[in-house]
């Protein structure tokens, strides 16, 4: 009986380990996306609103990054509710 329990937490560790490497993955991957679509809209919006000067820079990061937080949030969020499923 104690063989088998240790068996199930072993099991469970790995579970949890590929779970984390599942959503530390999902954080990167939607940080990449959600800073290279902060990027193009944020020119887009430093130009259309014509920024004037480096303001344009500042801009454009402060928008990359609020992006890349949101989008690595949402998509790691994702994937800790997807890695409770079991199929």
């Amino acid at each position: 009986m104690a063989g088998r329990h240790k068996s199930r937490i072993k099991k469970m560790a790995l579970l949890d380990q590929q779970c984390a490497n599942r959503v530390a993955t999902g954080a990167a991957v939607g940080g990449a996306l959600g800073a290279s679509i902060g990027a193009l809209y944020g020119t887009y919006e430093a130009f259309r609103y014509k920024v004037p000067g480096f303001y344009k820079v500042r801009y454009i990061g402060q928008t990359t990054l609020s992006s890349a937080a949101v989008f690595g949030l949402f998509l790691g969020a994702g994937s800790l509710i997807h890695c409770g499923r079991h199929s």
